[in-house]
């Protein structure tokens, strides 16, 4: 069993990246180990979400909004399945892994994130980690994408990573490698969070416990 927090910029950055998503699928259809993936809601529901800021909406209909997005996302990874509808909470999801082989599901409700979603989804199921999937493929002492001679943390300690977010402010659509509810969640059931980037043979290296290039939080 796993439970992977897959970034929405991983699948729906500018574009929506067709072929990662049939990759994904794949792999989803080829681990012997049950999956639950979060999908969060990237471009897409930021570009929601900003026009819904200069039309004056409030924080929680722009969360309601950034779901709303989450789950379209989701929506086009749970295509090789055969159930109807996302599940919309964490009880759902548990429920639907007793009869489907793996669970897809986007955010569950404003104020929480998908990354909080699926360490919540994890402390539910008593996991000991969750895979956290993004663009960037770690934490770094500054961000890779602009500068080349950044370097990756390989591990942190709750604290030291609550302490980097501890000054981001928690706006709808923040985009950064994880946020403060899930490393909260994380630390108080010592849940590690393990970073890596969107290469599925990554992601295949944490469900088998081997080496990984990323971040491991805890």
């Amino acid at each position: 069993m796993a439970v992977i927090s897959l970034g929405g910029s991983v699948i729906a950055g500018k574009d929506i990246d067709v072929g990662y998503i049939n990759d994904f699928k794949k792999f989803m259809d080829e681990c012997e180990e049950k999956l639950y993936i979060v999908v969060g809601g990237g471009h897409i529901a930021r570009k929601y979400i900003k026009a819904a800021q200069s039309l004056g909406r409030d924080q929680y209909t722009l969360d309601s909004i950034g779901i709303k997005a989450t789950r379209l996302n989701a929506m086009l990874l749970m295509s090789s399945t055969t159930y109807p509808n996302i599940p919309e909470s964490v009880d759902e999801a548990v429920e639907y892994a007793e009869i489907y082989k793996n669970v897809v599901m986007g955010g569950t409700e404003p104020g929480h994130t998908t990354d909080g979603v699926a360490l919540l989804l994890a402390e539910r199921l008593r996991e000991s980690y969750v895979i956290n999937v993004t663009s960037v493929g770690g934490v770094y002492d500054k961000d890779p994408r602009i500068y080349e001679d950044a370097k990756l943390i390989e591990r942190m300690s709750y604290g030291d990573a609550i302490e980097i977010v501890a000054s981001k402010k928690m706006d709808a659509g923040l985009n950064i490698p994880i946020d403060m509810l899930a490393l909260k969640i994380a630390e108080r059931s010592n849940i590690k969070i393990r970073i890596v980037g969107k290469d599925i043979n990554e992601i295949k290296k944490v469900i088998m416990n081997d080496n990984f290039k990323g971040t491991t939080i805890g």
